[in-house]
């Protein structure tokens, strides 16, 4: 009997340390190598071992951002929505945060700022300041309202979170990438590159390197250096381990040679990025496509591209642009017809 004892005594502990091991692994390939099924292939073997209740909520956080990182964009939102509940149960900023992040990614803007708008806020006399995962909500909201064309109230969201007391690395310095990034897509190049000067690439998840790369591509873009930003969105690329990421970088290499005057050569680009398997978000990009194409006289399959705006990203302010444009196009051809 002791030696049963002693065995099943054993096995537990044994249990709970590859547990552990597992947990941490998920979580490492998740954040820092980008090995996202590697993520799931833990998060499998974890579900077989019986993981405890309360790691259940960060095995589902992980599932949702390895599965969006890998592009399975509707599996991922299924699991953001089932997120959001476990977050608001628990009150848990760092699980709206990857919910948030993935309807972002899937061009679901209003979905994402509507995660903040139903959250029960504790009622306190004072407003109290932003905590550290609270901010990097703010960060992404600020995203999806840019998206929808508010860079206005994207950079009023950037306000707040500098009011964030003590923040960790990670916040102070994907704030200053996200200010940079609205500063170069505002036209304050000049001000993006000074922001980005002080950005400590160390400080952020290595699956996040590329963008900011990508981030000073777009700085560099603003202010018509074009070799210099064409050659940045190159090293983003090579340590890219998001889908997202690759297809971003290759659409900058084309509205990087678009505004270069390179049309030609901005087209491969374009269509690498339009056929890349990652279809989220991407709408200012392929509506840059379609201009490119109606300078180059192919009017016709101009407006066939910017009909892709409104299919891949029709919440967001490319759609509108490109529903104008289409619009534009009808009332000349009706007037040539008459």
């Amino acid at each position: 009997m002791l030696k049963v004892a002693l065995f099943l005594l054993v096995a537990v502990l044994l249990r709970q340390v590859l547990i552990s091991l597992l947990f941490e692994l998920a979580q490492e390939s998740s954040f820092h190598f980008g090995t996202y099924r590697a993520t799931l292939a833990s998060i499998r073997a974890l579900r077989l071992l019986g993981a405890p209740r309360w790691m259940r909520p960060s095995l589902l956080q992980l599932t949702v951002h390895a599965r969006e990182a890998l592009g399975q964009t509707a599996s991922a939102v299924e699991g953001a929505r089932r997120l959001v509940g476990e977050a608001r149960a628990l009150r848990s900023w760092d699980l709206a945060n990857t919910a948030i992040n993935t309807f972002i990614n899937a061009g679901l803007y209003e979905e994402a700022l509507e995660v903040e708008r139903r959250w029960e806020r504790q009622e306190t006399p004072e407003v109290e300041p932003l905590d550290t995962e609270e901010g990097l909500v703010q960060l992404n909201l600020a995203e999806a309202l840019y998206n929808l064309g508010d860079w206005e109230a994207a950079s009023e969201r950037l306000q707040g979170v500098e009011k964030v007391v003590e923040p960790q690395p990670l916040l102070k310095h994907a704030l200053l990438m996200q200010r940079a990034w609205i500063q170069a897509n505002t036209g304050r190049g000049a001000d993006a590159l000074e922001t980005l000067a002080r950005v400590d690439r160390q400080s952020l998840p290595r699956v996040y390197w590329s963008e900011v790369a990508f981030t000073h591509a777009a700085a560099l873009l603003a202010v018509g250096r074009y070799e210099e930003a064409e050659r940045e969105v190159r090293a983003g690329l090579e340590c890219a381990r998001r889908v997202a990421s690759t297809r971003n970088g290759l659409f900058l290499l084309g509205r990087i040679a678009l505004r270069a005057g390179r049309l030609d050569e901005a087209l491969p680009h374009f269509e690498a990025g339009a056929a890349h398997p990652y279809r989220g978000q991407g709408g200012r990009a392929l509506l840059e496509w379609g201009d490119c194409l109606e300078r180059l006289g192919q009017g016709s399959r101009a407006r066939e591209v910017w009909r892709l705006v409104l299919e891949r990203d029709p919440r967001s302010e490319a759609a509108r642009e490109a529903a104008s444009r289409l619009d534009q196009g009808a009332e000349v051809g009706a007037g040539s017809a008459s």
